[in-house]
């Protein structure tokens, strides 16, 4: 059994240069900056563009996070889902091999799975490999809801093993019957990038996986969270979950996301993988700043 993954875990943006291609030079610079605001866990996920990206580009963008992450001291979780059992193995060998902490796999995409063949997807994977799996529930975003049956089965099977990051909606109500249905045995992370941290932490969850942007902000929230500070809790909530509603789609995640990292001097541009869904226009931008500038005033000790 590998340590334990717990607290905030942000999801990295993927810089691109203008040619759609992995800036790892700007991505080391990403890493450091989430590391010198006490975060000491990072992950890769959808809204990294993995979806976009082929399997030679996921693993030099695995490769590099764990090589970055090792130097610091800090865990990785890596998702490796893909449209085919083989080919997730695949991924996750080469994740174990590089030395990150934890996987992070979604169902298919592409294809609707029955409650058995989605059963079976996930327990060859756990079968065929080591490394600790958090089974994502990715429907708030693309692909369908997972039976809580299957989750269940799955954490019986491999308790030591297993996280869980539940997406579908209602948010709060299905954690709580997945928290219910297993007596509080399922270790679960929040995955709507800080909407509903507040909400699903007193439900029980062990952390939150948020994207990179307003990393600084998620951590005050976490601790005040942990430190039962409800008058910092009210004022960072409203502001955090404003911002996340601006974030309608993937794409307007990643386009958000991004202009924000620019503003903070992480990132040098905005350049996407190609093509995307969503244009970042003028008053969607005014907003996300307007936010943004209120959260550093909440932000203790600035961003």
């Amino acid at each position: 059994m590998i340590k334990d993954l717990y607290g905030v875990i942000p999801v990295l943006s993927t810089p691109m240069d203008a040619n759609g291609s992995l800036d790892l030079k700007i991505l080391e610079k990403e890493i450091r900056w989430v590391k010198s605001h006490k975060i000491h866990s990072i992950a890769t996920g959808m809204v990294s563009e993995i979806l976009r990206m082929d399997k030679e580009e996921r693993k030099t963008l695995t490769q590099s996070v764990c090589d970055i992450a090792k130097e610091l001291s800090m865990n990785v979780v890596v998702s490796c889902g893909q449209e085919s059992t083989r080919a997730t193995i695949s991924l996750v060998h080469h994740a174990e091999k590089v030395g990150a902490t934890a996987v992070m796999i979604n169902p298919p995409i592409s294809t609707k799975l029955s409650s058995q063949e989605t059963y079976q997807f996930f327990r060859d994977i756990f079968i065929d490999s080591t490394i600790s799996i958090i089974v994502q529930d990715a429907s708030g975003y693309v692909g369908n809801a997972i039976d809580i049956n299957i989750l269940k089965t799955l954490l019986n099977e491999f308790e030591n093993r297993i996280y869980f990051k539940p997406e579908a909606i209602p948010i709060g109500q299905k954690l709580s019957l997945l928290r219910d249905s297993t007596g509080g045995r399922a270790r679960i992370f929040e995955g709507t990038g800080g909407a509903h941290l507040v909400d699903s932490f007193t439900r029980g969850i062990v952390g939150t996986m948020p994207g990179t942007d307003i990393c600084w902000a998620i951590i005050q929230l976490w601790e005040a969270l942990v430190n039962k500070d409800w008058d910092t809790i009210n004022l960072i909530n409203g502001p955090v979950a404003n911002m996340v509603n601006l974030l309608s789609s993937l794409d307007a995640y990643i386009a958000i996301e991004k202009h924000l990292l620019k503003l903070q001097g992480v990132f040098t541009n905005t350049y996407q993988k190609y093509p995307s869904g969503f244009k970042l226009d003028n008053e969607t931008q005014t907003e996300a700043e307007r936010i943004f500038a209120y959260l550093k005033i909440l932000n203790k000790g600035g961003a």
